[in-house]
């Protein structure tokens, strides 16, 4: 791997890893509005941060298995790398779904909006991630990172529907 000289993001890292969570808190704050409960607001980081911190891990693990082993600071840095640029798209997404979501009469569209504002500004997050871990599709790490992509898009994706159901339901 190559060191990367200049900075990944056209703003300082830690501004874009503050727009991850405050993103994920006001995606919450769309439910919460509908629904009356705060409840939103605090899981939506919870699920983001808690689902990658605990199947961070299992990639790293399952790209050394398949013999593509980036250093663990590697792995790190391509992790911190993909939640700034979860953070900087969600920053861009909040605003029309937070329109979309208030503008419309039923429960429903509320629910879709705001998952899929979460969900694009996830997968741009998995975009960069492979991108930062140098992961090419045609061997056998590209397949390592697309099966752990989907569980863990999977179990995110699980928790958070469960929450948006539940509450604005």
């Amino acid at each position: 791997m190559s060191a990367v000289t200049e900075s990944p993001f056209p703003i300082p890292r830690n501004v874009a890893m503050i727009l991850a969570g405050v993103g994920c808190v006001a995606v919450g704050g769309i439910l919460a509005a509908r629904a009356g409960d705060a409840t939103p607001m605090i899981a939506a980081p919870a699920i983001v941060f808690g689902v990658v911190a605990i199947t961070g891990p299992a990639l790293y693990i399952a790209t050394a298995a398949a013999g593509n082993a980036p250093s663990l600071t590697a792995v790190v840095r391509a992790f911190g790398v993909a939640l700034g640029a979860f953070g900087i798209a969600l920053a861009g997404l909040i605003l029309p779904a937070a329109f979309l979501a208030m503008s419309s009469v039923t429960n429903a569209m509320t629910i879709v909006t705001a998952t899929g504002a979460i969900a694009g500004a996830a997968f741009l997050g998995l975009r960069r991630l492979a991108s930062e871990l140098q992961i090419r599709p045609a061997r056998a790490g590209g397949l390592v990172f697309f099966g752990w992509a989907v569980a863990t898009a999977g179990i995110a994706g699980r928790l958070w529907w469960d929450l948006a159901v539940a509450v604005v339901s």
